[in-house]
């Protein structure tokens, strides 16, 4: 049995937090027992719970308070782990830092998404951010593997001006989805004639949390020009975070708020993606390998999405979905629009792009690739047997 520590910097909804949990889900517990410590009381929590051979949580965001390095190493001094494994940046550092203070053999960190990135932001926020974004990666000098989502990630992380990871020290395992929470919901996502005369043929929808780098702004500033060609289409924003009231004052000033949903943090969105004609993701450059996408896929849902990051590693253009330039809203919204008025060229997009996500990205092809890794790690530390079977005292 191979002890794991898991550390991960939040208990939100997001896409990082729900690989998390299907990477837990998925693992063998006849072989793999994990402990997890996270960030808060969010609704994930409980989702991690369900998984977890025991949880902590506490302040894992607050990278000034010695307190938590010290409250890590504890935890990890009691669990005894193989392996300490993390996720989110500040988990990275605080978590990375108590793992090499107790000694524990193996630490390795997930990376989501390309991070401190400075744009999006202005002033001092943006100042902060590229300084970070020259020396973040100087934590991962503590690790012995990085796994990144995406060769995007991967890229980001070798090549980004400052410190920079070294190349052999890092793994792309991509994002799996769990097919599982899918299924329930599959056969009403899939587009009908039926569906098609029903409000749900001008409704379009967006996954994902209110900050800079996920692009609402570039959606709203592309709904005027939707709404000239299709006046009856809602556009359903479903996350929550720092962004929001700015971008709800920005649908306002744009004449456009009647024809914007806020729903705000949506413990499960599947349904909500199901009930729409058009899925689109408008972030900008850091986004890693999103999850919000992948289920939109698998719910057979057309999509428009940017030209960026992670995602033309999911997304083919023209045959899986439509890409355009990150902060475009003119090139959004026309894509957006061909989709609705095209039903015969969404439908194929969706399907196509359903048989995609089943074929490359499963949950069990990255719990698989994941399981090996952390094998291949205590094995390469003289932790794990050859034949697999204990863990040496």
């Amino acid at each position: 049995m191979i002890r794991i520590f898991a550390v991960i910097a939040s208990s939100e909804v997001g896409g990082a937090e729900r690989s998390f949990v299907t990477t837990l889900a998925g693992l063998d517990r006849s072989r793999f027992e994990v402990s997890v410590a996270c960030h808060g009381h969010g609704p994930m929590v409980r989702e991690y719970r369900k998984h977890a051979a025991r949880l902590w949580s506490f302040d894992l965001v607050n990278v000034f308070d010695p307190r938590t390095v010290r409250r890590l190493r504890t935890l990890m001094d009691e669990v005894k782990p193989a392996i300490v494994h993390t996720h989110l940046w500040s988990a990275d550092l605080l978590a990375g830092l108590a793992a090499r203070l107790a000694g524990v053999p193996v630490i390795v960190s997930t990376v989501h998404g390309a991070y401190h990135v400075p744009i999006g932001v202005r002033g001092v926020r943006q100042v902060r951010r590229a300084s970070l974004s020259l020396g973040y990666r100087t934590v991962y000098r503590w690790f012995d593997r990085i796994i990144a989502v995406s060769s995007h990630v991967r890229d980001d992380l070798v090549n980004r001006q400052g410190v920079r990871v070294e190349p052999r020290s890092i793994e792309v395992i991509p994002n799996g989805l769990d097919l599982r929470r899918i299924e329930p919901i599959l056969d009403r996502a899939v587009l009908s004639d039926t569906r098609l005369e029903s409000s749900a043929a001008t409704r379009i929808v967006s996954v994902a949390n209110f900050f800079p780098l996920k692009g609402h702004e570039y959606l709203l500033r592309a709904m005027p020009h939707v709404l000239r060609e299709l006046p009856d289409v809602r556009c359903v924003l479903v996350g929550d975070g720092p962004e929001r009231p700015g971008m709800e004052r920005l649908a306002a000033s744009l004449r456009i708020a009647t024809h914007v949903d806020f729903c705000g943090t949506v413990s499960d969105p599947l349904g909500l993606v199901a009930d729409s004609a058009v899925f689109v993701l408008p972030g900008l450059e850091s986004e890693g390998f999103p999850i919000a996408l992948l289920e939109a896929l698998a719910l057979g849902r057309p999509v428009v999405a940017i030209r960026a990051g992670g995602v033309p590693e999911i997304i083919e253009q023209g045959r899986t979905g439509l890409l355009v330039p990150p902060r475009d809203p003119v090139a959004l919204a026309e894509s957006i629009v061909r989709l609705l008025r095209d039903r015969v060229l969404a439908r194929c997009l969706g399907e196509s792009g359903r048989e995609e996500v089943r074929a490359r990205f499963s949950a069990e092809v990255m719990v698989e690739r994941t399981e090996a890794l952390y094998q291949e790690l205590a094995r390469a530390k003289g932790i794990l047997r050859y034949d697999d079977s204990q863990i040496r005292s």
